[in-house]
Formats: structure tokens, sequence, C-alpha cells
């Protein structure tokens, strides 16, 4: 058999791989430019994420040189919020971490998503908390060591001015949850706290304590915005907070509880509390399993919720009936301004419902999720989302 001859034979130094390409600077300018980009004038919010960044110049972000320009930029047009994504800060050059507080001091609104902050950054911060006009801080999603949190709560103390915190997604367990809720005790102003995805510190969650802590902190009846998604929490988990609701001078105006377990009984407890109190404005419970009966319990009491403007029910395994119930409770006295329901089941009547309250202007296309239409197939009206 015949050698197979190929028509030509791979040479890998006939193809020399290209010169690698000389990464782009990043320069203030630029920075300048990207700003005008997000912002309008005087460019005031600050914003800056990892992944643009690097989706832009082609090349990975820098933590000491690309960061010494965000803190440049920072120092010379002083901002009222600053909102930095992704970004990996190191504690080699300590000067960098000191302007970068510095530059914070001014800024009402920040947010510091998705971060890596060495504990050197935490202690500067607490050290200029008495100069600092920060209203909301959101360390959404940076991690959070137990040494950082007891700083963070000295920095709590120490505040005049922070209103709202946000330490959701942050690794915060159920053990150094504590040092959280006590700073938030003993401030002098911190009126909202999202703490969502609570961690069991390496056992399963114990919502107890969690609750244990809340029914502490909420008898200083000073917040009036609490967010706890994805903790776990069950249905006897919401009696302290539905008796702090069904009390007349209770402030809690915002609850977000989305993503939890309460079921049905929970969901009776909440909205029983808010019909005693009344003082409630926006409830979220979405993704909790609470059911048909729960809904039945919803429709009973979303008529004395007298101040309740939101009301969020996705996808609680809600079957037609109880659904229909909900929208029927519409007619009656009722000043919900937004409802939300998809993710439950529906059928011909409830689009019939829904068609009623929209063409009747009882409530607008605005205030729901879910709108109807005109199946052909089915010869009836069915129910559509509508966003």
């Amino acid at each position: 058999m015949d050698d197979e001859v190929f028509p030509c034979e791979y040479d890998p130094k006939a193809c020399p791989s290209p010169p690698p390409q000389k990464s782009r600077l990043f320069t203030i300018l630029l920075l300048y430019c990207w700003q005008r980009e997000y912002d309008k004038r005087p460019y005031r919010a600050f914003q800056f994420s990892r992944l643009k960044f690097e989706e832009r110049m082609g090349r990975k972000f820098h933590c000491i040189r690309d960061f010494r320009i965000i803190v440049n930029y920072l120092l010379r047009r002083p901002q009222l919020s600053v909102s930095i994504t992704g970004v990996v800060v190191s504690n080699w050059d300590p000067g960098l971490l000191k302007d970068f507080v510095r530059a914070l001091i001014p800024v009402w609104y920040v947010e510091l998503k998705l971060m890596r902050f060495p504990n050197e950054f935490f202690v500067m911060l607490c050290l200029n908390a008495a100069k600092m006009n920060v209203s909301h801080l959101s360390l959404e999603g940076t991690p959070l060591t137990d040494e950082d949190v007891r700083i963070l709560r000295e920095f709590l103390l120490v505040s005049k001015t922070l209103r709202r915190l946000n330490v959701s997604s942050c690794s915060v367990t159920q053990y150094n949850f504590a040092l959280i809720a006590d700073g938030v005790h003993k401030s002098a102003g911190v009126r909202r706290l999202c703490a969502s995805r609570l961690l069991g510190g390496g056992l399963t969650l114990d919502t107890e304590k969690i609750t244990s802590v809340l029914g502490s902190l909420l008898m200083q009846n000073s917040l009036w915005g609490l967010a706890l998604e994805q903790c776990e929490l069950t249905a006897q988990d919401m009696i302290p907070i539905a008796d702090h609701l069904a009390l007349t001078n209770s402030n809690l105006k915002r609850l977000r509880i989305a993503c939890n377990k309460i079921g049905p009984d929970g969901a009776f407890f909440l909205l029983r509390g808010m019909s005693i109190g009344g003082r409630l404005e926006l409830l979220d419970i979405s993704c909790n399993s609470i059911g048909t009966h729960g809904g039945e319990w919803v429709a009973k009491f979303l008529t004395s919720c007298r101040k309740l403007q939101k009301l969020h029910l996705n996808y609680n395994e809600m079957q037609p009936e109880a659904v229909n119930l909900i929208l029927l409770a519409m007619k009656k006295q009722c000043k919900l301004e937004r409802l939300t329901l998809y993710g439950n089941t529906f059928d011909s009547r409830t689009a019939m419902i829904v068609r009623r309250l929209l063409d009747a202007q009882v409530v607008l296309h605005s205030e729901m999720d879910i709108s109807y239409t005109y199946d052909e197939h089915l010869q009836d009206y069915r129910v559509v989302p509508w966003r």
C-alpha cells in the first residue's frame, strides 16, 4: 500500500503568533467620559463596575493602579452618591485606602456591592464615622468577617447620619448578626435594615435565635424598614414580628420576607397583625408556599389593612379560588397601589375578574403584574403577565 502524501505540512515557525497588544491605559479623562454616559450634569452620581471596565478595556482590572484613578477622581469631584461593583481592594498601599475613605466622607449614598475589602478599610471607616455624611450604606454581596462585623458595629454607634444599612448576602452568620442588631439598636438614626441571606455558621440556621434577636430589636420601635429574605424563616418565626405589627404605635412600614418558609400559618399571623395595627405600607411574602389556604387568609384581612399600599404574592402555589378572592377584595375599600400575583394558578374566572377591574378602572394596569387576553383556541379569556 502506497504511503499517503499530504498536500502540505504544518510548520509552527511558518505561522508566528501575533505580537501581544499593549494594554490600554486607564486615565482620569476616560473616567470623566464614562460618567457623562451614566449621569447628567452636574455629574454627582458616580458609578463603576469592574465587569464593564474589563469589557471596555479588554484587560483585567488592576487593584492598585486602576483603583488609584478612581480614588483621584472622587477626590477631585465630591459626589452625592458612589456605586462601585466587583472591585478587589488591596491593603498593600495604606495611603490608597486612606484616600478612598476620605473621598467617601461627603457622600450621602454609598453602595459597595460584591467588593473585597481588607480589615484595614473598616478600621479607617470607623475612625472617620463622626465626619461622614453617609445616609445609605450598602455592602450587599461583600463578605464580612467576624472582625469586620465588630468594627461595623462601632461604626453604627458613632455615625449620626446613617439611616439605612444593607448587609444582605455578606456572609453574616446567626452569631455575628447579633452584633449588627445591637449596633442598629443603639445607633442614633438607623431606620432601615436589610439582612437577607443569613448563614448558619457551619450548622443549620437557628431561626429561633434570629427571631429572638429581632424581637429585642423591634422593641426599640425605631425601625420602619426590615428585609429578611432567604433566611429559612418559618411560621413560628413570624409571631414576634406579627405581635409588633399589631401595636398601634408601631413604626414598621416596609417588611420583606420573600423566599422563606412561612406557609399559610405565617401568612395568617402577619395579616392578622397588620389588620390590628394597620401601619404597614409594603409587604413582600413571595415564594413562601402559603398555598390556597394562605391566600384565603390574605383575602380575609386585606381590606382591614388600612395603609397597605404594596403587596407581593408571587410564586406562592395559590390555586385560582384563592387568587379570585384576593382580586374580589380589591372591589372593596382597599388602597393598594401595587399587587403582584404572577407565578400562581389562574383560570378563566380570574381573567374575567381582572377584566372587570381594569375596564371599570378600579385598578390600573400599572398597579398589577397580570392582565387578560382573549384566547381564540380556548374561546375564552385567560390571564397573561403584564410587566
